[in-house]
């Protein structure tokens, strides 16, 4: 059984189905997830629950902690998971107390590294309430100056949902997203702004790219968040995996989280990241200041048209090279072997 935490985007549950589609045959996985995007699980052929998080209740963490421990071991009573995974870097108080009231199951912390510095260090001492912890890897670990550092932990490769290999050719994802065939593309996945005001990030991306002729695609949450509709010249874009159709795009304007930056780099998309600054506890510009000291990508802190046009230019003529470099980097997706690490900690139950 595999437990996401309820963060800001799509990265932990996405980290829990990479596991889950890789378990050896014969294993099988039930989600139990606080992220709303659950259902997004049946696509992928897994069982999943949908635990309402106290924020989407509108209550308080400490009533709500019953309800949680109540789900909880409602599906472990149901499904009797020989191992528990919960994704997350603050584990839920209450975890511990299912564990007492539901011995038979072992449990394993999956946490990503990458903390800011400084922070959540407190948290590490829930460690006791696991019976192992499961590191992904990541590209810019070597900047990695948070408090897991230096945390026992099994270490696995990168984790994404795909691999290169799954990419779809360039003509089949234009089509299967309704994109045009022919001229350069490029995907700005930014978060909110308002495409019409050229001092948001998101505004800038759009019309520096106008400006170089780059047709302009918007992963429909970024739209939604401005407020405004789509135009002829603004293509909305809403998939999952997207990954799988980024050979659609000539480049890419995005974030730095996990997942995005690991899918980006892996599939080889030459690509402008914008770190988010007001993330909690993912730290988000030093991943991007390592990919653009290692030359696989740009960076660039904040975005207006003036600042976002030679870079986007460089990338439409030499960020094919540039990701090369990364995917030449890469040591492969830890996926598969954090699959295999869950299965030899379930045998131990």
């Amino acid at each position: 059984m595999l437990i996401s935490s309820n963060g800001a985007g799509m990265g932990h549950l996405t980290r829990l189905f990479s596991y889950a589609t890789r378990l050896e045959e014969g294993a099988t996985a039930h989600i139990v997830s606080l992220s709303q995007a659950a259902p997004l699980a049946g696509r992928l052929g897994l069982s999943y629950e949908y635990v309402p998080s106290a924020k989407a209740l509108s209550m308080p963490p400490t009533p709500w902690r019953p309800l949680f421990r109540h789900r909880v071991g409602d599906a472990i009573d149901r499904f009797a998971p020989d191992v528990v995974v919960f994704d997350g870097t603050w584990p839920y108080g209450g975890i511990d107390e299912i564990r007492t009231e539901h011995p038979q199951a072992r449990w394993v912390w999956s946490r990503r590294g990458m903390w800011r510095e400084g922070r959540n260090a407190e948290q590490l001492a829930k460690t006791a309430w696991f019976d192992a912890v499961l590191e992904p890897g990541d590209l810019a670990a070597a900047y990695d100056r948070g408090a897991t550092t230096d945390a026992p932990a099994h270490r696995v490769g990168p984790v994404t949902l795909l691999d290169r290999a799954d990419l779809q050719p360039r003509d089949e994802a234009r089509a299967a997203l309704g994109l045009p065939a022919d001229g350069p593309l490029a995907l700005v996945s930014l978060g909110a702004g308002n495409i019409n005001d050229t001092t948001s990030d998101v505004g800038a991306a759009i019309h520096a790219l106008s400006e170089l002729g780059v047709g302009v695609c918007v992963t429909v949450p970024d739209i939604a968040s401005a407020g405004a509709a789509a135009g002829e010249d603004i293509h909305l874009v809403r998939d999952y995996p997207l990954s799988q159709r980024y050979a659609a795009f000539d480049v890419v304007i995005s974030a730095s989280g996990y997942n995005s930056f690991h899918e980006l780099l892996r599939m080889g998309v030459p690509t402008l990241f914008v770190p988010n600054t007001s993330t909690s506890l993912d730290d988000q510009e030093a991943r991007a200041r390592f990919a653009a000291e290692q030359g696989w990508a740009h960076l660039q802190p904040q975005l207006s048209v003036i600042t976002a046009t030679p870079l986007l230019e460089d990338l439409l003529t030499n960020g094919r090279g540039m990701a090369e470099l990364a995917t030449a980097a890469d040591p492969g997706n830890g996926a598969r072997e954090a699959a295999t690490f869950l299965t030899d900690v379930a045998g131990g139950a």
